[in-house]
This record gives C-alpha cells, structure tokens and sequence, in this order.
C-alpha cells in the first residue's frame, strides 16, 4: 500500500466519522476509499468496524452529558435485542460470496441515494411511527442489528428512524443514543470478524484514525448546530456515485 492510499484512507476515515456522528450512512465513506484502493467491498464491509468502534466512542464521550440527562427514557433489553441481531448479521457477512455482497450493497447504497434525493417534505409526510412498547422496540432493534451487523452502510440512519419512532425522541437526542448503540453491538462483532480474520488491519486502523478525527471535530460543532445533517447528504450522495462506479466499471 503506498502512501496516497493512505491518506486517501485516513481522508475517507474523516469523512465518515464526520458523516457518521451527524446523521448515518458515514460507511460509505469508508467502505468507498477502500474499494478505491482496491479491496473487495465483501473485505471493506468487515474491515471498517474497528473505524465504526473508535468513531463512534468519540461521539460518545463528547456527546455524554445528552445521554447521562435521558437515561430514564432507555432500557438494556433493545440495546441487548440490537447485539443478538448484530452477531446474526456478523455471521451472515463472512459466508456470503464477494458477486453477492457487491449486489446487495448496490441495492442499499441505490435505496440510500433515492432516498437522499427525494424532497425533504416527502420524508417527513412518511415519516413513520410506533407502538411506544417495548417488545415493539426489542424486534425493531433485533432487526436494525441484523441489518448493521450484516452491512454497516446506512444502519445510523435506520436505527435514527426507530428512536425516533418508538420512543418519540427529539433529533439530537436521538442521534446521540444512535451512536451508544452502534458502539454497543460494534465490540462483539469487530471480536468476531477479528477472530475468523475477515479484517485487514493496516487499513482498518488508518480508517479509525480518520474517524475519530471526523467525529471529535463534528460532534462538538452538533451540539450547537441542528442543521449539521443538512450538507452530509451532498457528499454521501457523491460518494455512493464514486463507489458504485469503481464497484461495477473498474
């Protein structure tokens, strides 16, 4: 690996803890500069969760006091139904074929592009909402786990989704328990693809030094600036374009 794909690395690592702390979707950030420098995308999948661990422990640690002050509004049972979930979707992840994973990956970074480009006015008329219980809130996470443990890409955003459905929180709010449950189930499934050596670990901890970069930096600007999620939209659309064109044309 030569040095311009290392700070081509680290760059993509500080676009995706940017990108990540803000809102979700910063995967693709890192999944794309690593299929830029040429690793499979089915590699870069497992490969960027030590990034997503150290990532999104920063934005913890900055963003602390949001979570300490609402503890009450969160219980263990989802955040251990989102680690059941993650360790399936783990698994799941080292036995699917490289052509699979790359047209499954298609499908979501499409759907996150559509859904970027739709009008703001659109998403919010289909908004969803829950029942506020919490068996509701166990299969919903169960299922958001399964989804992130098996392909990072877009998990923050879906998890964003669920927060704010079943226990009616406010943005902020629940953008800060987002990254204490990315955090949460990321320890054992970074463990698991570790052991069954599904991780590179030089561009695994260049990436990680990008994030926790990008999500020092970012999440003390979100703490008082609501509109940050806003202008992350722009570059994650340039970057599924990017990678989509490196995936399939290159």
């Amino acid at each position: 690996m030569n040095w311009t794909n290392e700070i081509l690395l680290i760059a993509g690592g500080i676009l995706a803890g940017i990108v990540n702390t803000i809102s979700g979707s910063g995967t693709l950030f890192s999944m794309g500069v690593m299929t830029l420098t040429g690793i499979p995308l089915v590699m870069a999948n497992t490969t960027t969760r030590p990034g997503v661990f150290f990532q999104n422990l920063t934005g913890v640690l900055v963003l602390r006091k949001t979570i300490s002050s609402q503890h009450g509004k969160f219980k263990l049972t989802p955040i251990l139904s989102t680690v059941a979930g993650a360790m399936a979707g783990a698994w799941c992840a080292t036995q699917v074929s490289n052509a699979s994973f790359n047209l499954m990956a298609t499908i979501v970074m499409v759907a996150l592009l559509i859904s970027f480009l739709l009008p703001g006015s659109l998403t919010r008329r289909s908004k969803l909402s829950f029942s506020g219980s919490s068996g509701w809130a166990a299969i919903l996470l169960f299922l958001g786990g399964l989804y992130g443990g098996f392909i990072q890409i877009g998990v923050g955003i879906l998890i964003l989704v669920i927060l704010s459905g079943v226990y009616r929180m406010p943005y902020q709010e629940a953008n800060t328990y987002k990254l204490l449950i990315v955090l949460i189930y990321t320890i054992p499934t970074t463990l698991y693809f570790a052991f069954t050596n599904h991780i590179l670990w030089k561009p695994a901890l260049l990436l990680a030094i990008g994030q926790v970069i990008g999500a020092y930096g970012v999440a003390r600007f979100i703490r008082v600036n609501t509109k940050a999620h806003l202008w992350a939209k722009v570059i994650s659309v340039l970057m599924i374009v990017a990678t989509l064109i490196k995936v399939w044309f290159y």
